[in-house]
């Protein structure tokens, strides 16, 4: 044979054709028995008897998915602790807060809190931490019965990231000082469970000894009585929280020629759910199975959540087994049980705590009566992590897509320059009046500003959350002329007067939320330049740091400090007012307090607060709204 000469055998055009055909027909064949639905239509549905496998089982097919998800706080919201996932500085610092004293430490790849009843006092117990909860702005600690049981539960501190400080959960949450040192500690398996875990079961184990308990009359609290063998598909929020459970798809797509029929015909596979492929309440309803407070229909459901977990799966109607939470909700129990659902609640029905942000979406005309979903504005797979926004949409675009003849002129609009913060379409619509865990975020009622109609339901306004030295009369007065009709009349709960600039009537006078909405917008305002003058609101803020509740003197510090570093203070005094700590209690934050305002009249001359305080302000004025506050002063439960 001649070299480089082929030797293969030739077949005749004709056999080709039929050796090609039977080839084709042989991958038909094939291939048929594993798509046992591969031309089912085109709309995603709810996946019947499918289980939960693991992200694991998403990476080899799904990589660019599963990196983008991968980076997200969805998925490393509950993790085992380990040096890997523990963020808090388990150094051997002792912290006292609430009367005891806890030493973090770490020992290896193990982490503690040892307990002590005074600084270098006796040791009362060492609670191990066995697994993390959060990883964006702060971070929480759970720790497992000690007996070896089931059951998880929150320790006592977080680690606050912007802080870089240890704070008790009694800090973190909207209650006052007096708290006793065990307020917030929950059981993880009959709450946070829930939402934070993919493919959660609780599965109580006494619950009919619970009931045969409470029966023979012994004082039952299943909050804490509970015990729990539980357990999730994955620790975090990962794929199938929502795409539904996996295992009909990834046996579907074991075989190559089934992934490539889909690739040809772009059919859709029912196998698993596309949120974005959903029609609108379907969609929504993805993210509203936890970024909504919600109740078991029954209490039939209520056992059944709390055996095998959730009842709804992505693509199926979240409300054939629960009901949302809104002011008048109450437990499904037999007995009834006093709850506080109505405080979650502004006087209009607006939610003003997290995790409701789906009543308010419900509660937008945008959604009502147009076609606007979460997915409009956020994404799981794209933009930065805080937020789930990409840098598109932190701006104006997701509504003037929608609103394009505002958009051809937005001065017209809002009757404010257009690169001012009075033309931002969220600063207006969806204003920042929802208290978080150490953070105030915004509303999700897309609704109109109407200053009065706030002020009757006992909530801030868009108006004066940015004019914050303005009151709600003027507020009111000013809306009628931009939007060219009659003031309405304003009033406001108790009597307070109207004409007070409201950054002050709510600092002092407000409830324990309007206290934290405004003392955030008042360094959000200072920190935009909105404020000519901003070092005639340091007496405020000082004052504000007297307040009864460690939360909301929080943030009446964090906002002095912005004051200082826009009024160009000298760094000395800038420090200074860094390392006031304002979680202190009784005699400890009095003393630190009247520290302060001595470190000031040091370095700015005899200042007082009356010395600082706006024109027109006096020390009487904000003692007599405080008094008011004080009456109108109630914990409230955020509900995580």
């Amino acid at each position: 044979m001649l070299a480089g000469m082929n030797t293969t055998p030739r077949l005749k055009p004709a056999l080709q054709s039929r050796v090609f055909w039977a080839v084709v027909m042989l991958i038909v064949c094939a291939g048929i028995a594993y798509w046992p639905s591969a031309a089912g239509g085109d709309a995603p549905a709810r996946i019947d008897g499918a289980e939960y496998v693991g992200s694991e089982h998403c990476h080899g097919c799904h990589r660019g998915r599963f990196a983008s998800w991968h980076r997200t706080f969805h998925r490393s919201m509950t993790r085992e602790a380990g040096p890997d996932t523990v963020q808090g500085r388990f150094d051997g610092q002792a912290v006292t807060q609430w009367g005891i004293t806890v030493r973090p430490v770490r020992q290896g790849d193990r982490y503690y809190f040892e307990y002590f009843d005074a600084p270098g006092g006796r040791l009362l117990q060492r609670q191990r931490v066995e697994r993390t909860v959060g990883s964006n702005r702060y971070q929480q600690y759970l720790t497992g019965d000690s007996d070896g049981g089931g059951n998880y539960y929150r320790l006592h501190l977080l680690w606050h990231n912007q802080d870089q400080r240890w704070v008790h959960t009694n800090a973190a949450f909207l209650g006052p000082d007096e708290q006793h040192f065990d307020s917030h500690i929950t059981v993880w398996n009959n709450n946070c469970i829930f939402c934070h875990n993919t493919g959660p079961e609780p599965n109580v184990t006494n619950y009919d000894e619970m009931l045969k308990r409470a029966g023979a009359g012994e004082p039952v609290d299943p909050r804490f009585d509970s015990e729990f063998d539980s357990s999730v598909a994955e620790l975090g929020i990962a794929c199938e929280s929502c795409h539904g459970p996996a295992s009909l798809h990834i046996e579907r797509h074991a075989n190559v020629l089934t992934r490539l029929w889909y690739t040809l015909t772009g059919k859709t596979d029912d196998s698993i759910v596309s949120p974005q492929d959903l029609e609108r309440d379907a969609a929504t309803q993805v993210c509203g199975q936890c970024h909504a407070q919600r109740l078991p229909k029954s209490v039939d459901i209520m056992r059944r959540f709390l055996d095998d977990g959730p009842v709804y799966r992505p693509g199926g109607d979240l409300f054939e087994s629960v009901d949302l939470v809104w002011p008048e909700s109450r437990l499904p129990v037999a007995t009834p049980v006093e709850t506080d659902f109505e405080l979650r609640f502004w006087d209009d029905r607006t939610p003003r705590l997290t995790a409701y942000e789906y009543q308010g979406l419900l509660q937008s005309k945008c959604h009502s009566d147009g076609e606007l979903t979460c997915m409009n504005c956020h994404s799981m797979h794209d933009g930065d992590p805080r937020g789930m926004l990409t840098d598109a949409n932190r701006g104006e675009r997701p509504c003037l897509e929608c609103h394009q003849p505002i958009a051809a002129d937005i001065e017209l609009h809002t009757r404010h320059a257009p690169a001012s913060a009075g033309s931002a379409c969220q600063a207006c619509h969806m204003p920042e009046v929802v208290y978080g865990v150490m953070e105030i975020h915004r509303s999700h009622r897309i609704e109109v500003p109407d200053p009065a109609a706030d002020a009757a339901a006992n909530r801030p306004n868009a108006c004066t959350l940015c004019h914050v030295d303005r009151s709600l009369t003027w507020a009111e007065e000013q809306a009628a002329v931009l939007w060219e009709r009659m003031p309405a009349k304003v009033t406001l709960h108790g009597g307070l007067d109207t004409a007070l600039p409201d950054g002050v009537t709510r600092l002092f006078g407000g409830d324990p939320v309007e206290r934290a909405v405004t003392a955030v917008a008042i360094g959000r305002t200072i920190e935009r330049g909105q404020i000519d003058q901003p070092e005639q609101w340091r007496g405020i803020l000082l004052a504000a740091l007297d307040d009864d509740y460690p939360a909301v003197r929080r943030f009446a510090w964090r906002s002095l400090v912005q004051l200082e570093q826009t009024a160009g203070s000298d760094s000395e005094l800038l420090a200074i007012v860094q390392q006031h700590d304002p979680l202190l209690r009784g005699r400890q934050r009095e003393a630190a307090l009247v520290g302060l305002h001595w470190q000031y009249r040091e370095r700015l001359g005899p200042v007082t607060v009356q010395d600082a305080l706006p024109a027109g302000i006096q020390t009487e004025t904000l003692e007599a709204l405080r008094q008011i506050g004080r009456s109108r002063s109630e914990a409230i439960n955020i509900g995580e």
